[in-house]
């Protein structure tokens, strides 16, 4: 179903898309219509009893809150690098069971990354699976940072210049740049500000966890999903487990103890 999925995105590629934005700096194209009915549909023929929640349909809180399973789908995480044939985009489905995420799939093809909690995270080579593991870079200083393509903030650069941070690779999608950690090319990614939903965050999670590393949002809090309201408004700190207090100490100092 993801691998049909990523087929249909790459057709789009070839093609003149039509663009339309569903707010500001939230482009929506008919690729990610076209996949997310296609992931959507599957997975509730599949699933029959679980709750879906994807970017591209339309939320009804009161079917899905009762379900200990909710598939969260994210159709084209990264619309505006794929608008722009920037090959930063995936295609993220991730499955919660009670509020915490326990497998995520990411697919930007040709790169399959698979993960969960239990039984770890792995990427496939055409013939065989590679287990991921995060970094042991445990020096700010010495660590690689995960940012933002198109939405770099002043916020973002306080933090990081409290963090001693001397090098940064720039990337687009949310859940690429946390797949960058499993991938040990990078070993922390903060996220300051709202913006993010439940579809942008519990696939890249749960397969992060699977890699060793850690995720919260900006406090050091966990994410729980399922919730009435999708959105985050909390920001996100993914690291490799070991640069994370200090990464949550230094949002503290720039942001304070605000919520």
């Amino acid at each position: 179903m993801v691998l049909q999925a990523g087929t249909v995105a790459l057709r789009y590629t070839q093609t003149a898309l039509q663009v339309e934005y569903k707010g500001r700096n939230d482009p929506v194209t008919q690729a990610d219509r076209e996949i997310n009915h296609l992931l959507v549909t599957g997975l509730r023929r599949a699933f029959p009893g679980d709750a879906v929640l994807a970017e591209e349909s339309a939320d009804d809180p009161g079917s899905r809150l009762g379900s200990p399973r909710l598939w969260c789908v994210d159709p084209l995480d990264g619309t505006r690098e794929f608008t722009e044939r920037i090959p930063e985009w995936c295609i993220m489905v991730g499955l919660a069971v009670e509020g915490r995420a326990r497998l995520g799939i990411v697919y930007a093809p040709p790169l399959l990354m698979v993960g969960s909690p239990e039984d770890g995270a792995w990427q496939w080579l055409g013939t065989q699976w590679k287990r991921l593991r995060v970094s042991e870079t445990q020096d700010p200083r010495e660590a690689v940072v995960a940012v933002s393509r198109s939405h770099r903030s002043p916020k973002t650069d306080a933090i990081l210049q409290a963090l001693g941070v001397r090098r940064e690779i720039r990337h687009g999608s949310v859940g690429m740049k946390v797949s960058l950690l499993a991938l040990r090319k990078a070993d922390l990614y903060i996220h300051p500000s709202g913006g993010t939903k439940e579809w942008d965050l519990c696939a890249p999670e749960a397969l992060l966890h699977g890699a060793g590393g850690r995720m919260t949002d900006l406090w050091g809090r966990p994410f729980r999903y399922n919730k009435p309201d999708p959105r985050n408004p909390h920001g996100l700190i993914a690291s490799n487990g070991h640069l994370h207090e200090a990464a949550v100490a230094a949002v503290r100092r720039v942001l304070g103890e605000t919520l």
